[in-house]
């Protein structure tokens, strides 16, 4: 029993993990699989979509062809909604999904005539497609193709093409048969007329013409695969209709309709799956080809296309018949869960291992988790697989090296002990953690770890040493520091002195602290204090005494009866008040003073000075703060009482100044409003007549909130000090003598707390002789009678404040009621009647300073002068030194004894209106009349009219004569202007304009200068609609191209003047001629040696061909030819009339006869011919009429045949519609259209002998123009003589009479001459003007078709030159980025994109410089890496040879332990575990749990299954299937059917002999088995034996692993030196590399972006050119078939031609 239990194990082992992925797939066990196939289209109805179906919108009528017999033809389709029993007229495209019960009643049918249609089916996941199979309805279609997408449908491929004429409708594609499995062929096999009904399409995708060798392989795998499948019918069966037109009729009979489509495929799992599930989302049914792969062999993804997780140790494959390429398992030692796979890992490897795995666990890393991490060191006792194989390192990081890393695993050959601290020089101890004697302070960022105890001598008590534990040195009082080398904060100047360092006494206002340099002593001061302590301001500012705030009383608000009281500067004594005086205020008066200048928060006294004016004390002044809103809770005044502020205070006679208590609490950023109330002057009675005056108040800051004082100590001394010498009370009155030093320095230091410094001097420029003022105080050195401190104001008594200071007011004595003046203007205070600044003249309206008396003006005027009395100002148009005469203008007599009022003089609107032209008049007794004296240019009584050559109106306001501005252009002796508008109407000179300012029409020059001359322009240059020539220059207005004043002449490089629409370019050839030049007549171009033509871009004469590669003669037959200048494109010559022939060699077709007696054949001939050209007319305007609907479109071509065709259906549509159509209505329709075509063949026949009578008189008129032209050259030449003989007459005349008269003479002969062939000419231009008449004629009847034609094609080739042009304006910018050039499209250094180079060694700043050199630069670095990892490889490699060396041998005694101990526990737990393991095989050969004794029957059965027929009924089957086949007729498309079926016959056959293989095997193993387990006994004594092998095998290790790790630590120890330092240059290389790459890689994507957009724009262009070709490729084929039915036309003709009878 033993024996059998062993076996049975054995066996488990072998089978183990046969169910570790998933559900068992036996199939896919050691070896590729395959899901079975099926109809793709099954429970996918909503992923299949049809781009046409009928009555999808409305119902449609539809005819079937094919119905002969049936009296029903057409009927009724209607999709809108789904096929049901009661709704059989629905045709969507869902009813093509594989129902054969239903397949008479239901089908997909597309829209009526519509030839472009597809039907595509969207799958879910990818498939394997294997072929498809369409049955139709009506005929199959004429041509259609099958395509499809692997990638859902973002690019296709075309499976096949298939057309009844391949070469017609898929023209350049392959014929059948295919050359190989992959070639893209077109066939006809399925696309003829017939059936007309159930006709099929079968597409496999692996033709059976080819032997498949390797169906596993990627080309067959690439053929297979799809996400989408997409058939398109391009092409109807139209039965001879050989016009699918949009007539209803006959759109109705042609349409597709397909019964049935069945997609055969599976799902896609490249052998690593026999099944599949349905995709999480989709359809679930039992009977469809599901789309999501349930993976084996470790693979996992929708399709089996990647490995599982922890599954990436090779790279992933497909799976192949003989390898499954099952995906392996990781080896990271127990210690990750997951990896990836690493190509170059696996390259390096010798592709045996490519797995790296990812986020070691248990502190560990490397490809296979074998290593541990820094700051962890391998447990030499634990095995590599144990989790806690790395233990963290105990070292203290201040004191070892490497930040406390430890050494990671123990190699006695570097000297290595897994987890040994490396300490630092000066640091012992197991951790690292103890300094070295004589040295102290462990540090983790000192080297060495410990410092020497290094003490200043100077700075110890007799140099001591520091403090063995911490380190400190024994100092001197003032002296600190660890080696006692520096003083402590508030000293400096470390010395031998016994203290060791000297204080700083550093101001404690002026500094910012009281530490100073301890080297210099030098204080840090605030802002704007000099001075080693900080005790000085700099110049230019100074410190404030403690009344710097003041606050004047004359600048505050009063109420009451308060009064200024301003007094002036005394001269002899110092002055008592502050500001200009004082405020003075009775009983029940107030003054609210303004505080906003508070920069410091604490608690100010309120001082407030005045003088005494009462002889006892003012007993009741209230004092009130007022505070517009609550205080600062955090500042200091956070304990601030509101009742204080209001306070109580009194005046004693025998003082100036009264303190406030208690103090304000005042904080800055805040307006308060200080309100002093003056309630009662006595509490006993009440005093009306008592007075003060109050000159300012003063904020003191209160002694106990001086920041200073504040602290407990020296602060309080120096309290105590500034209370003592009475340093406050000093600065409190008006008067301030200079302080004592101590309080000079105490307020110095107050200042420079409150004020955060010293404040600046800020003396004004204007009113100081310096900058700089005083220290203290900060007043300012002022100029004369300028005060205030900064010296900004001028001193009461003086005014104008400027550079020189105060001018004094010098108020008169007698005028002024006091000397003061406003400190502005200086006006002072005048007595009555008085005036001036000074109150030295006399108020206005009177004279006589100082006994001011009333002016005498007649009562006109109210001033007069001060001294003399004369009126000033005389009013009522009054004027005389007392007023008593009429002004200007005016007439009267205004003096007071006879009061006749002043008029105004009325010329004509008065002296005050705007219509005045006299400034005086008169009245005229004997007319009783005022006479006004007018102004030059006015005439009349009343200046109301302008004099001659004058205009204006002057009865308008502001209206003026002015003199008519004619440029002297007119005759001033006459009227010549018109008075209203000064236009000038009687212009000389030929002249005109408004003013005669410029030349008359056909004049030019300078009017102003009286030289207008006649314009002389060319009339054929001349644009006759553009007006005249230009009355300035003379330059007539030229037609295009033309140039010259008088437009004579052509630009440089065209010609024909003649034209009279301008001149036409040369396009002289520019490798062909000579320049740019041509013949003003002709056109001609000056061309090279063999060039020729008007442009040089032929053949030179009687040659032909292209002559940019070869030109041949002409060899034109002489006697045939009428020239011998043949077609310069073709060669043919030109022949004579009835010849032919390309070398007009040969009598024409219709003659007979040898050349050049070719005679006519006869009238026989004759007739045939004039049949044969009229069908060839027809045919050619048939492939006219193509190629306009090609251009134009339909509409605008046969506009006018639409109209009548429209006109005729509408006919037809009430002839239908009143009665019934008889065989006459019928006829008639046929007579209209037959009418039409006539119409359309004439029109396009009268076209033709249009065009070519217009060309033939376009030729006429151009040889008019030129003989017109050359005789105006001689005109103009005879013109040019003569003009030069009246030049030269005088001087012929002095000098030969006699010669003279000849030349004359001559030339009289000449001219008359010329004059004949002049008037000679004018039959052959009238000729000229009636062809031209002609000419127009006809092309205004065709101007509009001819014209919009011509502006079509301009208008594509306008687009197409803008996008090129488009594309062309931005090669500047992308040859300055790419290449570092602007080239358009070259840059002569830096190339560009129009010379086939770009870049340069001068051209650093273009992509492709920058992207060359970094590459450059990375390769460099990239080679030096590898140099350098090569170098380090081979030396890691040494040390982990020598390292796996030793492990594997520790490893394989482990394992031969391990393996030994297995082996003997599992023999005793063999017997116990019997019974599960039965189990187990059990489950693995079969699911029915069948036990081995049943496997034999198993067997049998399977066998017996093999065939169920005896012979005799195998003979009836046979005999059957015969006379099946006998009565078969269509036997291929039955094979073709059903090869699919016995393609599954003979797998199914395979499949039952693999079954039948199968259970012979397992029954052989079966009896394996027992026979195995006969042997247990047997193998358990040699399992006994190993392990005591084992054992001595393991001792034998441990030695050998001693003495190998010695060695590999003392290796370890030489190399690691060598290693560190080669790592440290490849870390340096490898950061400059990866820079270098960062910055390559960024060029390269810029100029990558700019490479695609380039490519964006070709590719536009591209598709613009394709469809231009494309275009012309279908006119092409258009002219094609026209060619083809003309021969067969000319054929047919020749064969009547030869016809003998």
């Amino acid at each position: 029993m033993d024996l059998h239990l062993f076996g049975l194990f054995i066996i488990f082992i072998i089978f183990k993990g046969s169910d570790s992925q998933g559900t068992r797939q036996p199939q896919c066990e050691r070896r590729s699989c395959y899901p079975a196939t099926g109809d793709l289209l099954i429970g996918r109805q909503d992923n299949l979509t049809a781009s046409s179906t009928c009555g999808k919108q409305r119902p449609e009528v539809y005819c079937i062809v094919s119905h002969l017999e049936e009296e029903t033809k057409c009927f009724e389709c209607d999709s809108r909604e789904r096929w049901t029993e009661r709704n059989r007229n629905s045709h969507r495209i869902e009813n093509i999904v594989s129902s054969f019960r239903e397949r008479k009643l239901r089908w997909w049918q597309a829209e009526n005539g519509k030839e472009q249609v597809y039907v595509q089916l969207d799958l879910e996941a990818e498939f394997h497609f294997t072929h498809l199979i369409m049955t139709f309805k009506t005929f199959r279609p004429r041509a259609m193709l099958i395509e499809r997408s692997y990638d859902f449908g973002k690019t296709w491929k075309v499976y096949r093409y298939f057309a009844y004429d391949c070469q017609t409708s898929f023209p350049g594609v392959k014929l059948w048969p295919p050359q190989s499995l992959d070639d893209v062929i077109c066939e006809n096999k399925y696309s003829d007329k017939i059936p007309s009904t159930e006709g099929e399409v079968i597409f496999r995708v692996l033709p059976p013409i080819f032997r498949i060798n390797d169906p596993y392989s990627e080309a067959v795998q690439d053929l297979l695969k799809l996400t989408n499948l997409r058939v398109n019918f391009t092409e109807l069966h139209t039965l001879g209709d050989t016009l699918l037109d949009s007539r209803g009729q006959i759109k109705e009979k042609y349409y597709y309709a397909m019964y049935d489509m069945t997609v055969r495929g599976s799902c896609s799992c490249y052998g690593h799956a026999s099944r599949c599930v349905p995709v999480e989302g989709y359809n679930n049914r039992p009977d469809m080809v599901h789309g999501q792969c349930e993976c084996t062999h470790n693979t996992q993804g929708r399709n089996c296309e990647k490995c599982m997780d922890f599954y990436n140790d090779l790279p992933w494959k497909p799976a192949s018949p003989n390898h499954p390429n099952e995906c392996q398992i990781c080896n990271c030692n127990n210690h990750a869960t997951r990896c990836h796979f690493d190509p170059s890992v696996f390259e390096q490897s010798g592709k045996v291992s490519g797995g790296v795995c990812d986020n070691c666990q248990h502190n560990t890393m490397g490809k296979n988790c074998q290593e541990c991490l820094p700051f962890f060191y391998q447990d030499p006792n634990r095995d590599i697989r144990d989790p806690d194989i790395c233990q963290a390192c105990d070292c203290d990081p201040h004191g070892s090296e490497f930040e406390g890393q430890c050494d990671g695993f123990t190699n006695e050959a570097y000297g290595m002990v897994a987890g040994r601290c490396t300490c630092k020089r000066y640091v012992e101890g197991k951790r690292c953690d103890t300094c070295q004697e004589n040295y102290w302070n462990l540090q983790e960022n000192n080297p060495y770890g410990c410092e020497l105890c290094d003490c200043n001598v100077m700075g110890t008590v007799d140099g001591i040493g520091c403090d063995q534990e911490n380190g400190r040195c024994f100092c001197k009082r003032y002296v600190t520091g660890q080696k006692c080398d520096q003083c402590h904060q508030g000293y400096y100047g470390l010395s031998d002195a016994i203290t060791g360092c000297t204080p700083c006494d550093c101001d404690l206002g002026g500094a910012t602290s009281d530490v100073c340099n301890m080297t210099t002593g030098q204080c840090s001061c605030k802002s704007n204090i000099i001075g080693k302590q900080c005790t000085e301001p700099r110049p230019e500012y100074f410190f404030a005494r403690l009344d710097y705030l003041l606050y004047e009383a004359e600048l505050a608000r009063g109420t009451g009866n308060t009064r200024l009281y301003i007094r002036e500067v005394p001269k002899d004594r110092p002055q008592s008040w502050t500001g200009s005086g004082y405020m003075q205020v009775t009983e029940g008066d107030s003054i609210e003073f303004t505080v906003d200048n508070i920069d410091f928060p604490m608690y100010y006294d309120i001082v407030i000075r005045y003088d005494p004016r009462m002889p006892e004390r003012w007993e009741n002044v209230r004092v009130t703060v007022v505070r517009p809103g609550e205080v600062d809770q955090n500042g200091p005044c956070a304990n601030h009482i509101p009742s204080e502020d209001q306070k109580t205070t009194s005046f004693n006679p025998g003082s100036r100044h009264v303190v406030v208590t208690p103090p304000a609490c005042l904080e800055p950023g805040v307006i308060y409003t200080i309100r002093l109330d003056f309630d009662s002057y006595s509490n006993e009675v009440t005093t009306l007549r008592a007075t003060t005056l109050i000159d300012s108040i003063v904020l003191v800051p209160n002694t106990d909130s001086i920041p200073i004082f504040q602290p407990i100590g020296f602060p309080m001394y120096m309290k105590n000090e500034f209370i003592r010498y009475r340093c406050r009370e000093a600065q409190l009155n008006v008067y301030q003598p200079e302080l004592p030093e101590f309080c000079r320095k105490l307020t110095f230091s107050i200042s420079s707390v409150i004020n955060s410094g010293a404040i600046a001097c800020q003396c004004d420029p204007t009113g100081s002789t310096s900058s700089e003022c005083e220290q203290v105080g900060g007043q300012c050195p002022c100029k004369p009678n300028v005060v205030g401190r900064r010296c900004d104001r001028c001193a009461p008594g003086t005014y104008d404040f400027g550079p020189d200071g105060c001018k004094p007011c010098n108020c008169h004595e007698f005028g002024s009621r006091d000397n003061f003046c406003d400190p502005r203007s200086g006006q002072c205070l005048c007595i009555n009647n008085v005036a001036g600044r000074a109150c030295d003249r006399c108020e206005s309206g009177n004279w006589g300073f100082p006994q001011c008396r009333p002016c005498e003006c007649n009562g006109n005027a109210d001033v007069c002068e001060d001294l003399t009395g004369r009126c000033i100002g005389c009013r009522d148009f009054t004027g005389g030194d007392h007023c008593e005469l009429c002004a200007d203008g005016y007439y009267g007599d205004p003096r007071i004894n006879y009061r006749i009022p002043c008029q105004p003089c009325m010329c004509p609107g008065g002296p005050t209106s705007e219509i005045q032209h006299a400034d005086s008049c008169y009245n005229d007794p004997r007319v009783q009349q005022i006479i006004c004296n007018c102004y030059p240019g006015f005439q009349g009584p009343s200046c109301d009219r302008c004099t001659d050559n004058y205009y204006g109106n002057p009865l308008q306001v502001n209206g003026t004569c002015q003199p008519c501005t004619c440029n002297n252009n007119i005759d001033v002796d006459v009227p010549s202007c018109d008075t209203s508008t000064g236009e000038c109407l009687r212009c000389l000179y030929n002249t005109e304009g408004f003013n005669c300012e410029r030349c008359r029409p056909g004049y030019f020059g300078d009017a102003t200068q009286q030289s207008c001359s006649e314009c002389i322009c060319y009339q054929l240059g001349t644009d006759a609609k553009a007006g005249p020539c230009d009355h300035e220059t003379g330059q007539c207005p030229c037609l295009p191209n033309v140039v010259g004043t008088r437009c004579e002449r052509c630009e440089v490089g065209y010609w024909n003047i003649t034209s009279g629409t301008g001149c036409a370019s040369c396009g002289c050839d520019p490798e062909g001629s000579l320049s740019v030049e041509c013949n003003q007549f002709d056109g001609q171009c000056e061309c090279i040696a063999g060039r020729g033509g008007r442009d040089c871009s032929q053949c030179e004469d009687f040659y032909w061909g292209d002559p940019t590669d070869q030109c041949y003669p002409c060899d034109c037959n002489r006697q045939g030819s009428s020239q011998m200048q043949c077609d310069r494109q073709t060669g043919q010559c030109v022949c004579l009339t009835g010849i032919s022939g390309y070398k007009c060699d040969r009598c024409d077709r219709g003659t007979t006869g040898e050349l050049p007696n070719c005679v006519p054949c006869g009238e026989c001939f004759d007739n045939w011919d004039r049949v044969i050209r009229d069908l060839r007319g027809q045919t050619e305007s048939l492939i006219e009429e193509a190629k306009n609907i090609k251009s134009s479109g339909t509409e605008k071509v046969f506009d006018k045949e639409f109209r009548q065709m429209e006109d005729s259906i509408r006919e037809i549509r009430e002839i239908i519609a009143t009665a019934g159509i008889t065989s006459t209505d019928l006829q008639d329709i046929d007579n209209m259209l037959q009418n039409l075509r006539l119409n359309l063949t004439d029109n396009f026949r009268n076209l033709d002998r249009t065009e070519k009578e217009l060309d033939g008189r376009m030729d006429r008129i151009r040889q008019g123009n030129n003989d017109i032209r050359a005789l105006k050259k001689s005109v103009e030449e005879l013109r040019r003589k003569a003009e030069e003989l009246r030049q030269n007459a005088t001087d012929i005349q002095a000098r030969d009479v006699g010669g003279a008269f000849n030349l004359t003479r001559d030339a009289q002969m000449k001219s008359r001459q010329a004059q004949r062939i002049v008037d000679g000419t004018q039959g052959t231009l009238d000729n000229s003007a009636s062809t031209r008449q002609q000419v127009e004629d006809m092309l205004a009847q065709n101007m509009d078709e001819f014209n919009r034609r011509i502006q079509e094609n301009e208008n594509n080739l306008n687009n197409i030159d803008n996008k090129v042009n488009g594309l062309g304006s931005q090669i500047a910018d992308l040859n300055e980025m790419v290449c570092d050039g602007r080239g358009d499209p070259c840059d002569y250094q830096c190339g560009g994109a129009g010379c086939g180079r770009c870049g340069g060694i001068s051209c650093d700043d273009g992509a492709v410089y920058k992207a060359e050199n970094a590459l450059d630069l990375a390769e460099k670095a990239e080679k030096t890496l590898e140099m350098k990892e090569k170098d380090a490889n081979n030396l890691l490699g040494e040390i982990q040879n020598a390292q796996s060396e030793a492990e594997s041998a520790k490893d394989d005694a482990q394992m031969a332990y391990n393996a030994a101990q297995r082996a003997k526990d599992e023999t005793e737990n063999a017997r116990t575990e019997l019974e599960d393991l039965l189990n187990r095989i059990g489950d693995f050969l079969g699911v029915t749990g069948a036990k081995p004794e049943d496997i034999k029957a198993v067997a049998d059965e399977v066998l017996a299954m093999s065939i169920s027929l005896t012979p005799d009924q195998i003979i009836d089957l046979a005999q059957q299937i015969n006379q099946t086949v006998q009565g078969l007729q269509n036997i291929d498309s039955i094979l073709n059917a059903t090869s699919s079926d016995l393609a599954k016959a003979q797998r199914l056959k395979e499949r039952a002999e693999t079954a039948e293989s199968a259970a012979n095997d397992i029954l052989n193993k079966a009896e394996e088995v027992l026979k195995n387990l006969a042997g247990a006994t047997d193998a358990q004594n040699k399992a006994e034996a190993a392990i005591n092998q084992a054992d001595n095998d393991i001792r034998d290790a441990e030695s050998d692993l001693t003495q190998n790790a010695t060695q590999l630590v003392n290796v370890y120890a030489a190399t690691s030196g060598q290693l560190n330092s080669k790592y440290d240059l490849t870390s340096e290389a490898e950061n400059r590399a990866k820079k270098l790459k960062e910055r390559a890689d960024r060029i390269a994507g810029e100029t990558t972006a700019k490479l695609k957009n380039l490519q964006e724009m070709q590719a536009r262009f591209s598709s613009n050119e394709k469809r231009l070709t494309k275009l012309s490729l279908d006119i092409d084929e258009l002219n094609r078939k026209m060619t083809q039915y003309l021969q067969a036309i000319q054929d047919k003709a020749q064969e009547y031609y030869t016809c003998k009878t």
